[in-house]
């Protein structure tokens, strides 16, 4: 029996959740874990392959052997009770058309996008690769702009229902957005899921694939360390523009991220968006 057969078998609730990096996708996730229906999770299925050229046996890996999120232990999906929900998590940019499409087509529910201003999600993947690397910039193409767009249109192109989720709304309004969010993927209200227990000791990819971006990340990995840490969804602390933008220009980003902002307030105009408090919503447009 093949594998997606086998997926759609076992599981009756079946998510995606598609992000560019660093744009607060994982809090997502973590907020979804806090559902009853959400049993088990899947992170990145695909990312070996963008980073090491890996082939559809280290996708299926990962989802023939997926976590328990009670437990944070990885199981083989022959020990999955039936009837139990994953969510499966990825980056955009490291997913091409076909494996988008496949992704998609597990789902039983619409695509869940998470965005946020692109200046404070390029800001942030520079302080990480700097971190595993000492690196002063990335490529334009590793941002997920570029690539969470397409897939956008692709959608739209093949009548694909999708939710897009504004970090910064969630922010604003965690109760009110985490709300529609489950509405929006046909998951029972549940009170309470923007808080939840530190988990600082699980670890979502392996150091083998880790190791593929970067030894760094073998041990302690930069890109969860802080969300995995925390209690819950909170608001975002005062941002400094004019040193945020400074940091772009340095790593001569400034034109990308320019694209990419203009992108984004397309996406905050679609009618898929979820949104928050109106007011607050307003604001936080204003101070960008």
């Amino acid at each position: 029996m093949e594998l997606e057969t086998v997926l759609t078998h076992v599981y009756k609730t079946r998510l995606a959740l598609i992000s560019p990096p660093r744009t607060g996708s994982t809090a997502v996730a973590r907020l979804l874990w806090q559902h009853p229906s959400v049993t088990h999770h899947c992170h990145e299925p695909f990312e070996a392959c963008y980073w090491g050229d890996q082939g559809p046996e280290s996708v299926e890996s990962i989802l023939a052997n997926p976590m328990v999120v009670e437990s944070g232990l990885q199981v083989p999906l022959a020990d999955v009770p039936h009837g139990g929900g994953l969510l499966i998590k990825d980056m955009s940019f490291q997913l091409s058309d076909a494996q988008f499409a496949q992704l998609v087509g597990l789902t039983t529910a619409p695509p869940v996008f998470v965005i946020c201003d692109p200046r404070l999600s390029t800001t942030s993947r520079l302080r990480i690769v700097r971190q595993l690397n000492g690196a002063e910039t990335f490529p334009a193409f590793e941002s997920g702009w570029q690539s969470l767009r397409e897939q956008l249109e692709l959608c739209r192109a093949r009548d694909i229902p999708y939710v897009l989720v504004d970090s910064d709304d969630l922010r604003t309004d965690p109760a009110g957005v985490t709300a529609a969010l489950l509405a929006a993927v046909g998951l029972p209200p549940v009170d309470g899921l923007e808080n939840w227990s530190p988990r600082p000791g699980l670890q979502l990819v392996s150091p083998e694939v880790g190791a593929l971006m970067s030894d760094a990340r073998k041990g302690d990995d930069p890109f969860y360390r802080k969300v995995l840490g925390s209690s819950g969804i909170q608001p975002r602390s005062e941002v400094r523009w004019e040193q945020e933008e400074a940091a772009i220009a340095a790593a001569g980003l400034a034109d990308d991220v320019t694209k990419w902002r203009y992108w984004y307030e397309e996406m905050r105009e679609d009618p898929a968006l979820i949104a928050g408090r109106p007011a607050e919503r307003k604001n936080n447009a204003d101070a960008r």
